[in-house]
């Protein structure tokens, strides 16, 4: 397979493409899409105004890419906006995005994914194995089923369209004003850190991105922690993923 050079980045203005995109900035040539401009555009870097929701401005976007790192989620403010919105923008988005990539010859899609999109069952031994049983619960669930069906909308095109996807799943991202940041539990009964570091995230989607062997896969981009509530051992044994900030002041319970 030819190298790949030319990579889009949907939702280029959120919290976590910063850190994509310094990852992959020189490595690659960028071109940004969001509905509104990134604060900064690195020098040689393009931005394209495009909705996902719009199969034509995703498709025009798409043209004379090799693949596509596709980032859009409703991530803040989510818990008060309806399920019509989740499926129009992370459900019928990811669709056009997978169509976009098969209509104009985009080689690899990576699908960025979450934690989220499998919640493991109370029966599923810990870590979570990415083919583990799971089960959805009342919290969150518009985003955990959009996640979930944009990573079968990716399934699909793999198997129908020969589109190569990978689904990274990343788990709850630090510092994006979301959470409040890691910190033991009182009474630690398992595995439970469910965390990871952006940069971290950015190394695994580069990772996705290079590698030739891996034609389509889900995997957990987390913390490189025995403790981890979701395993990450397979996406070191097929991506060659290596987590580097993983809280060592925070004692490592399983150690």
């Amino acid at each position: 397979m030819a190298t790949l050079e030319k990579i889009l980045i949907t939702g280029a203005s959120g919290y976590l493409a910063r850190f994509i995109i310094d990852r992959l900035h020189g490595t690659y040539q960028l071109t940004l899409t969001d509905i509104v401009e990134p604060d900064a555009v690195p020098a040689n870097t393009n931005f394209i105004k495009a909705d996902v929701t719009n199969a034509s401005e995703i498709e025009a976007a798409c043209a004379d890419q090799d693949a596509v790192v596709h980032l859009v989620a409703l991530v803040r403010g989510r818990s008060d906006k309806p399920a019509s919105l989740f499926a129009d923008v992370m459900v019928k988005g990811t669709w056009n995005v997978a169509e976009a990539c098969v209509q104009q010859g985009v080689r690899k899609l990576v699908n960025i994914s979450s934690i989220s999109a499998c919640p493991p069952a109370p029966s599923a031994k810990l870590p979570y194995e990415v083919s583990d049983s799971f089960q959805f619960g009342p919290g969150d669930l518009y985003y955990s089923l959009a996640k979930y069906l944009g990573e079968q909308i990716g399934a699909a095109y793999h198997q129908a369209r020969g589109l190569d996807v990978i689904h990274v799943r990343p788990g709850v991202i630090a510092g994006d004003g979301q959470n409040p940041g890691p910190a033991a539990p009182d009474v630690v009964t398992g595995p439970w850190f469910v965390y990871v570091d952006p940069r971290d995230v950015a190394q695994c989607v580069a990772r996705a991105i290079e590698t030739e062997t891996v034609k389509y896969g889900a995997y957990n981009a987390v913390a490189g922690r025995t403790d981890s509530r979701f395993a990450w051992q397979q996406a070191k044994d097929d991506l060659g993923y290596s987590p580097e900030y993983n809280w060592p002041e925070i004692p490592d319970s399983e150690t």
